[in-house]
C-alpha cells in the first residue's frame, strides 16, 4: 500500500471504506443485472472514478489527462477536470460502463509509492519513468475512455 493510503487510513480507515463502498456498488449492479436479464430488462452500468490529489487549478481538459487501471499510479488533478470527466463519462457508456479507473494530470503521474511526496512538492514527471501498461491518453473524451477494461 502507498504511504498516502496508509496515512489516510489512520483517520477512520478512509481508504478501506472507499474500497468497501466500491465493492458494494459493483455487487448491487451485478445483482440488479442478474435479476433484470432473466426478465429481459435493460442492464445498468456504473463507473467508479478515482481521482488523484485534488487541486483548485484551472481545468486542463481531456488531452492533458491520463487514466489508469489497477491502482498502480496517481498524481494530481483539478476539481474542474474531475467534474468534467464524470459528466463526459456518462456520454460514453460503451467505454466507461462497468469500469473503475484512476485519473490525474498526465504530467504528474507517478507510482503510488512516491505519489504523496510528489504531490506535496507539486512535481511534474516525464511520465516515462514508470509505465503500468494500462494508461489511457487521448485528444478528446472518447479517445481518453476508449480501451478501458471492464471490472
Amino acid at each position: 500500500a502507498s504511504p498516502v493510503y496508509l496515512f489516510l487510513n489512520l483517520f477512520g480507515n478512509i481508504m478501506e471504506e472507499k474500497i468497501r463502498g466500491e465493492d458494494a456498488v459493483r455487487m448491487l449492479y451485478a445483482e440488479h443485472n442478474d435479476r433484470i436479464s432473466a426478465q429481459g430488462g435493460k442492464k445498468l452500468y456504473y463507473t467508479v472514478v478515482r481521482p488523484g490529489g485534488l487541486t483548485t487549478d484551472p481545468p486542463r481538459g481531456a488531452a492533458a489527462l491520463e487514466l489508469n487501471q489497477g491502482d498502480t499510479k496517481s498524481g494530481r488533478i483539478s476539481r474542474a477536470d474531475v467534474a468534467a470527466l464524470c459528466v463526459e463519462s456518462i456520454r460514453y457508456p460503451q467505454y466507461t460502463g462497468g469500469t473503475t479507473f484512476e485519473c490525474y494530470d498526465a504530467d504528474t503521474g507517478a507510482p503510488l509509492a512516491s505519489v504523496g511526496l510528489s504531490n506535496i512538492m507539486k512535481s511534474k514527471t516525464d511520465n516515462k519513468d514508470f509505465v503500468a501498461g494500462k494508461e489511457r491518453r487521448g485528444q478528446n473524451w472518447g479517445e481518453l475512455f476508449r480501451g478501458l477494461e471492464r471490472d
